[in-house]
């Protein structure tokens, strides 16, 4: 299978990077200032989301943890070739109603027939576990989405070249906050999770410049000085720049 998208995006003007978006949740797009990777769940959720590829919007295509029980993966694999990424995808040892073996099954194969792309990875209770994997599997580019886990596994994912992506829920969840705060900044994105509930908000990618002042105070610096290295942390993530 080919592994790579070429991909030229439009950032005249851009100054917001949302690396983690359910685009298909959304009433529209129309977000002025900003570059958006939407993921997919499932088969019907990447064929809703390719169709909204343009300039400013980048396109992932998996199948996500609480999706592989039901989901024929081999289908969306193959879709995948349209993809500017693979995501949503990994491990929920929490709430998926998989086997750990069958999860960890998808994030092989994915990750076997498209080792050069971008991986979008979801790692509830399986940070370590899903940070192994794609390592041993050599996967090249990985987003470690709404990273809540072991603030000492920050320096491995930094040593393997992947990122975590900040959510705007930083500012309550506990173990979210502390882990971006002992994150070292050029592995730092920002993320919406758009298009999801969570604990009543509804969440959506303009709550991502409020996020990049709470992180600029967090990790003491000017949040234009922030706002640019994470622009800049996108475009190595999703193999930009």
């Amino acid at each position: 299978m080919s592994s790579m998208t070429s991909r030229r995006l439009s950032l005249e003007g851009v100054r917001y990077f949302d690396a983690h978006c359910h685009c298909d949740g959304l009433p529209n797009l129309n977000y002025q200032g900003f570059v958006i990777a939407c993921v997919s769940t499932d088969y019907a959720s990447a064929r809703r989301n390719l169709s909204l590829k343009s300039e400013r919007v980048l396109v992932g295509v998996a199948v996500h943890p609480w999706e592989v029980h039901e989901e024929d993966y081999a289908r969306v694999l193959e879709l995948a070739k349209e993809a500017d990424f693979i995501g949503e995808i990994g491990l929920d040892f929490r709430f998926s109603k998989a086997s750990k073996e069958r999860q960890a099954e998808v994030l092989r194969a994915f990750a076997e027939a498209y080792p050069d792309k971008t991986f979008n990875v979801h790692a509830l209770d399986a940070w370590r576990e899903a940070l192994d994997l794609i390592v041993k599997l050599n996967v090249r580019r990985a987003i470690f989405h709404w990273y809540s886990g072991p603030p000492e596994l920050l320096k491995d994912i930094e040593g393997a070249g992947y990122f975590i992506s900040v959510n705007p829920f930083v500012k309550v969840q506990r173990k979210h906050g502390l882990a971006v705060s002992r994150a070292d900044p050029s592995i730092l994105l920002t993320e919406s999770d758009g298009g999801y509930e969570y604990r009543g908000v509804f969440l959506k990618p303009d709550m991502i410049p409020e996020t990049l002042e709470y992180l600029a105070n967090v990790k003491g610096m000017d949040v234009e000085e922030l706002r640019k290295t994470v622009a800049s942390n996108f475009l190595k993530a999703f193999q930009l720049a």
